[in-house]
């Protein structure tokens, strides 16, 4: 299916230029919203989207741009496959408020995705991503383990993390285990925890 654009006074009408186009019901439409503008004093609303190529289901596409309608975000979606990883980059202005306190918004909706396609019988693995975080995050708190974890072996000192989030905390834990004598121990309550790394007794 080729890219194309359509414009509306508001989605719905957008959808409708598309569905007489392509002749399909607005729920096979691969589509993502690429531009919501107002005039000088809001009394006029344009909305453009872009039909892309079919690569998710329904309830996903539906559920990711009702999501970017309701949340008034300025963000848009890309989706790719590889063999059995379903692979969906954010971007946009406001792709920030999802990346804050280590990606926590990311994560919650990264969540609620997984859930979804899980109904629809979807046995693959989905990785929800913005502006390359993952990768970025992931070098950042492997950098700050091997720190912190050269810092207990050469002072002998107990030494705890931030709170992290579980995805976080296992890239300080297998950094531990690459040091002899350094023992990691996640400790609190809830979806973030700290980490006390220290010397083996």
């Amino acid at each position: 299916m080729s890219k194309k654009t359509f414009s509306g006074r508001n989605l719905d009408e957008a959808l409708e230029a598309a569905i007489r186009e392509y002749k399909k019901p607005r729920e096979e439409l691969n589509y993502k919203i690429l531009e919501e503008k107002k005039s000088l004093f809001g009394l006029e609303k344009r909305v453009t989207i872009e039909i892309l190529e079919d690569l998710a289901s329904p309830s996903l596409k539906f559920f990711l741009n009702k999501f970017i309608l309701n949340s008034n975000f300025n963000i848009s979606y890309s989706i790719e496959k590889k063999d059995d990883l379903l692979i969906i980059n954010l971007k946009g202005d406001d792709v920030g408020y999802l990346l804050k306190n280590y990606g926590e918004g990311l994560d919650a909706l990264q969540y609620i995705i997984e859930k979804l396609l899980q109904k629809e019988g979807f046995k693959g693995e989905v990785l929800l991503d913005a502006s390359n975080f993952r990768e970025n995050i992931r070098q950042k708190i492997e950098k700050l383990a091997l720190f912190l974890c050269k810092k207990v072996k050469k002072e002998g000192k107990t030494i705890q993390t931030k709170p992290l989030p579980p995805s976080l905390r296992k890239i300080v834990h297998l950094t531990a285990t690459k040091f002899k004598g350094i023992e990691s121990k996640s400790q609190g309550s809830g979806y973030f925890k700290r980490i006390f790394l220290s010397c083996k007794k």
